[in-house]
Formats: structure tokens, sequence, C-alpha cells
């Protein structure tokens, strides 16, 4: 099973409920979204976004997947509401997470590896 088939599976995503490429193009951190997500499904559509378009010009979007799955690794309170992803995630999908992660250090060239490597340390 590739990256992709697991970030799906793990996270139950099908076409209906994976948030838009067009809309992730137009904002391209999650970390910034002005409305209440459920981070559950837009967190594996950005990184499937990663996955699907890793040699996407500047690849800002994957830059800034991969900063927010670092802030959300490194969160030790759950009660913040907007970087508790890690918490909601179950083994499986930390592991799922953890592998995305590892796939981007190896096939995604644009983006910075030390933050990679810093995010892999969280999950």
């Amino acid at each position: 099973m590739n990256i992709e088939q697991k970030i799906i599976k793990a996270f139950g995503l099908s076409s209906d409920i994976v948030v838009s490429d067009d809309f992730i193009e137009k904002n391209d951190d999650l970390m910034w979204l002005e409305r209440e997500i459920d981070y559950l499904i837009y967190v594996p559509s950005y990184m499937l976004w990663c996955v699907r378009h890793k040699e996407y010009k500047g690849n800002i979007v994957c830059d800034r997947t991969i900063s927010a799955l670092a802030e959300f690794g490194r969160c030790k309170k759950s009660d913040i509401a907007h970087l508790n992803f890690k918490d909601l995630c179950n083994e499986r999908q930390k592991s799922v997470v953890s592998e995305f992660l590892s796939w981007a250090l190896v096939h995604l060239k644009l983006c910075n590896e030390d933050t990679i490597i810093r995010s892999l340390k969280y999950w």
C-alpha cells in the first residue's frame, strides 16, 4: 500500500469528504484557517495534497503542512483546540503521519529537511 492509500484508509477519507485542491491552494497554511475545522479531515487532506502535488511550484503548501505537523506533534496540552490534532488521532493515524513525514523526507525535495526531521521527532 502506498502512502496515499495509507492516509485515505487511516483517516477514512473518501472523495466526498476530502478538502478540494482549489481550497488548499487558496489557503496554503492550515494553521491559519479562519474558521473551525475538522482536523481529522483537513490535516490528512493537506497531506494528500502534498503527495499528489509534490512537484507543485514552490511547494509552499507542503512546507506549511509539515510545519503544522511539527506544531501539532509538539503540543502537550490537548485542550488547545487549534493544536490538538495529535490527541485526536488514534495510534494507526499517528503511525501514518509519521510514515508521511518519512515519505516527505525522501520525496519533497523543495521542503526544508530540518523541519521534516524535527516534525518526525514529535510523531
